[in-house]
C-alpha cells in the first residue's frame, strides 16, 4: 500500500538547531512539515521512522526542538526568556528535509516562524506527566503561542509512557507503574480535550504491549518490556550489587531499541494515517512475532 506523497519521507535522526531571526525558509510545499517541541521522549521516535516512511513511500519534513527532560513549564519559560533576550537559544534543533540535514541553535519562537508547519507536537515531561495540575497554565500558554505564530498547524499531543518498576521515583511518589499510566492517561486526555487536540496514544500502546505480550518482570529481567535496558545486550541489562542482589545496569525508563521501533509505528499510524500493518521494514533486533504485535497495537489505536 502507498500513501499520498504529501504525507512524508524521512531519512534519519539528526539532532540540531537553527539560526536566530529567521523567517520562513520554505522553498517548496511538498511533504508534511512537522515540528516536535519535546525532549528525549519525542526524539526517540525518530530512530526508525525514516525506514517506516521509506517503506510507505511517503514524504516528511521533520524537525525537533530538544532539551532533555524539558517540561511544559520550562518550554514556556524559554518563550518568555526570548521576550527579553532574542539571542537566547537553548534548543538543539534537528531538521531532516528530504535527506538534507541542518544543525543549529534556536528558540521556540524562531522555530515556529521558520516554516509553515502542518503539525506541531507537544508533550509534558515524563516525570510530571501524571500530575494534571502541571499542565496549567504553561501548556495552555504554549498552545496559545503556537496558534498565534503557526495558525495553520495542527497541534498534536504525544502521550508519554509509564516507567518500569525499577525507577526509584515511583516509590518516592507513592505510585506504581499502572497508577502512573492511569494518571498520565487522564491528564493528557483532559488537557487535549480542553484545547481540542488529537493525542498520539503511545503511553496506551506501551501498556497494551505489557498486557498482551505479556511482559513478565523478574528480579534480573525487564521481561520483554519496550522500556528499560537501552543500549545493552540482554545479558548485560542487570548486574549484582555489593550485596549480590540483582540491580539494573543502566536506564530504567527510556525506551529501548525495540521500543523506539514501536513508537515510530504508533506515530506513523496515528499522525499520518499510515496502515502500519503493511509495513515490511523490521530491524534485526525485533522478531517477526514482536513486530506483528506492535503493528497490531499501533493500527488498533490509530
Amino acid at each position: 500500500m502507498k500513501i499520498n506523497s504529501h504525507v512524508f519521507r524521512l531519512a534519519s535522526l539528526v539532532l540540531a538547531v537553527v539560526v536566530s531571526g529567521c523567517q520562513t525558509d520554505d522553498v517548496d510545499e511538498k511533504g508534511t512539515k512537522v515540528l516536535m517541541i519535546g525532549n528525549s521522549f519525542s526524539i526517540s521516535c525518530l530512530r526508525h521512522l525514516p525506514q517506516i516512511a521509506a517503506d510507505r513511500s511517503a514524504d516528511l519534513d521533520l524537525a525537533s526542538l530538544y532539551i532533555g527532560g524539558c517540561s511544559l513549564e520550562k518550554h514556556w519559560g524559554n518563550v518568555l526568556s526570548n521576550d527579553v533576550n532574542r539571542a537566547y537559544k537553548p534548543y538543539l534543533f534537528g531538521r531532516n528535509r528530504f535527506g538534507e540535514y541542518s544543525q543549529r541553535k534556536i528558540n521556540v519562537v524562531e522555530a515556529l516562524r521558520l516554516a509553515k508547519w502542518d503539525v506541531v507536537t507537544i508533550q509534558q515531561a515524563s516525570h510530571a506527566s501524571w500530575k494534571g495540575e502541571t499542565y496549567h497554565p504553561y501548556g495552555d500558554q504554549l498552545v496559545a503561542k503556537i496558534r498565534e505564530l503557526a495558525p495553520q498547524a495542527k497541534i498534536v499531543v504525544q502521550e508519554t509512557w509509564s516507567y518500569t518498576p525499577w525507577d526509584k521515583r515511583l516509590k518516592k511518589w507513592g505510585i506504581d507503574q499502572n497508577e502512573q499510566y492511569a494518571k498520565l492517561h487522564q491528564a493528557y486526555g483532559d488537557f487535549a480535550k480542553q484545547h481540542g487536540l488529537e493525542v498520539i496514544p503511545f503511553g496506551t500502546a506501551v501498556q497494551e504491549w505489557r498486557k498482551r505480550l505479556p511482559v513478565k518482570y523478574t528480579d534480573h529481567s525487564f521481561g520483554g518490556d519496550v522500556a528499560g535496558g537501552r543500549s545493552r545486550a540482554k545479558e548485560d541489562q542487570f548486574k549484582r550489587d555489593a550485596n549480590f542482589n540483582w540491580v539494573p545496569n543502566g536506564d530504567v525508563f527510556h525506551l529501548n531499541e525495540r521500543g523506539e521501533y514501536f513508537q515510530a509505528l504508533v506515530w506513523a499510524a496515528k499522525l499520518f494515517k499510515v496502515d502500519v500493518s503493511e509495513v515490511d521494514y523490521r530491524p534485526d533486533f525485533v522478531t517477526e512475532d514482536e513486530a506483528k504485535l506492535m503493528r497490531e497495537i499501533a493500527q488498533e489505536l490509530k
